[in-house]
């Protein structure tokens, strides 16, 4: 079985170029201004420029974006859109998500404490689920492990939908968490780095070599 992997994170494109040299199947940009690796549209469209000739994927990751701020976001040509949210959202807000940028280019991120049961009203806005570590006062970026049982259990509850395990995952756990969890693509970002917003290169290519060590990525 082979995996993909995400990148989060990104800020610069030594970055950018590093993680595709690596093995990165998709590149995340947080535009969310309260989180420390936090970026701008006019940014992120400068490192696009050095990817144009590469088949990375560019995600869009924010949290509780309004309609505008979506619309601004597909203009810079995004592949995919992950929104964190919390459970109490009101369904027209991320109805209005799906419509604007299409279910199967919606990633969904729910804050979920360990052991809920998933929502399954989401099921019908989005084709792909991201599962981050739990806080309570964070979406996502907390370097803690996500709850690997219930990843596993939505994974094999709605095989139908794409799940994307995040939360901590790093060289020395990501293979555990993969094999545990029956992940089939995950999300890295503070625990492949030197400090917020800047990566560890070394990290990134350990994290590939453990992958590759167990035949989970090519």
């Amino acid at each position: 079985m082979c995996i993909e992997v995400k990148i989060c994170g990104i800020t610069n494109k030594g970055d950018a170029i590093n993680s595709i040299q690596a093995g990165a199947d998709y590149l995340g940009f947080i535009l969310y201004s309260q989180s420390p690796r936090s970026t701008n549209l006019d940014n992120v469209k400068r490192i696009s420029d050095c990817l144009k000739y590469t088949s990375v994927k560019t995600v869009a990751v924010d949290v509780v974006p309004n309609l505008a701020d979506v619309v601004l976001m597909q203009q810079a040509d995004f592949k995919c859109y992950q929104f964190h949210f919390p459970l109490d959202l009101e369904k027209e807000k991320i109805l209005k998500w799906s419509e604007s940028v299409g279910p199967a280019n919606l990633w969904l991120a729910p804050k979920l404490p360990p052991g809920t049961k998933f929502p399954e009203y989401l099921l019908e806005y989005a084709e792909t689920f991201v599962i981050d570590a739990y806080s309570q006062n964070k979406f996502g970026g907390t370097g803690t492990s996500a709850d690997l049982e219930s990843f596993s259990k939505y994974q094999s509850l709605f095989p139908e939908k794409k799940w994307i395990l995040a939360g901590g995952l790093g060289p020395k756990n990501v293979v555990s968490s993969v094999l545990q969890s029956n992940a089939r693509m995950v999300d890295l970002n503070s625990a492949v780095e030197q400090s917020p917003g800047q990566k560890d290169f070394g990290k990134i290519k350990s994290v590939f070599e453990a992958l590759k060590r167990e035949s989970l990525v090519e």
